[in-house]
């Protein structure tokens, strides 16, 4: 729905209704109205005015229609909040331009920086670099400092990189993708009755695992032995994590229970 102006004028000015029953009448929130209230400036108490430079009027017409500056420009060069400048502006009775209709080049248009101004922005449009060793063919390159900073890792080319990884390629073997292992789990949860077994723990949950009690890695012959595997939820899970050693000798209770 369009609000306009002229008719939220009528109903806050001149029929003195509250916000919220503005919003039941055009069957708009709170919020609405009050965004509209503060973009047409239609405030019922009169704006109070200090002594900063945005209160001085001559002062703001100058920077605002004269130089024609947008409102967030003259907010973040005095440091306050745009909302303090448009609400002046508003209060003015100066028409709000919108942000595509605002020269954003006008305040610095004419104006030569100086030469140490230059040097600051060349300075930081340079990056700076780091001559380090290619971790393959080992010959010496020139890496922007914050990759160095960060990858350790430092190779002249993606070619190199290839290389590199196919002469070091770890091959690893995920067992939890074959069929021997979903048939291990399945038992698992068979004979626990898909229930976690971890004690003092009477969870119900249904997202559970099953857990080697003997670490796959460390003891590869018993991976796929019924005796080696528990349901646990997955808190109980989580909480093994790093920690398999420490709940080997009481899982193996549970077990032999």
């Amino acid at each position: 729905m369009d609000i306009s102006k002229e008719l939220l004028r009528k109903l806050y000015l001149e029929e003195n209704h509250s916000m919220s029953q503005i919003g039941e009448i055009l069957n708009v929130s709170k919020n609405v109205v009050k965004r509209k209230l503060r973009k047409y400036g239609l405030r019922k108490t009169q704006l109070k005015l200090g002594n900063e430079h945005y209160d001085n009027k001559e002062w703001l017409y100058n920077e605002y229609v004269v130089k024609k500056k947008g409102y967030t420009i003259i907010a973040r060069e005095l440091g306050v909040s745009s909302t303090v400048i448009r609400n002046r502006i508003l209060y003015f009775g100066w028409p709000v331009r919108g942000h595509a209709e605002t020269d954003k080049g006008a305040p610095r248009r004419g104006v030569t920086h100086s030469s140490e101004a230059i040097d600051k922005i060349k300075n930081s449009r340079q990056k700076k670099r780091i001559t380090c060793v290619c971790n393959y063919f080992s010959s010496q390159l020139e890496v922007v400092h914050s990759k160095f900073k960060y990858n350790n890792k430092n190779y002249c080319n993606a070619y190199c990189f290839r290389e590199f990884l196919k002469e070091n390629r770890v091959e690893c073997m995920d067992i939890t993708n074959s069929a021997e292992y979903k048939e291990w789990r399945k038992l698992v949860y068979i004979r626990d009755g898909y229930r976690c077994k971890m004690p003092g723990c009477n969870s119900t949950s249904r997202q559970i695992a099953a857990h080697h009690i003997y670490p796959k890695k460390k003891y590869p012959d018993k991976q796929f032995d019924l005796s080696n595997g528990i349901t646990l939820c997955r808190q109980c899970h989580e909480k093994t994590y790093g920690k398999e050693q420490q709940f080997i000798d009481m899982l193996v209770r549970v077990i032999q229970k």
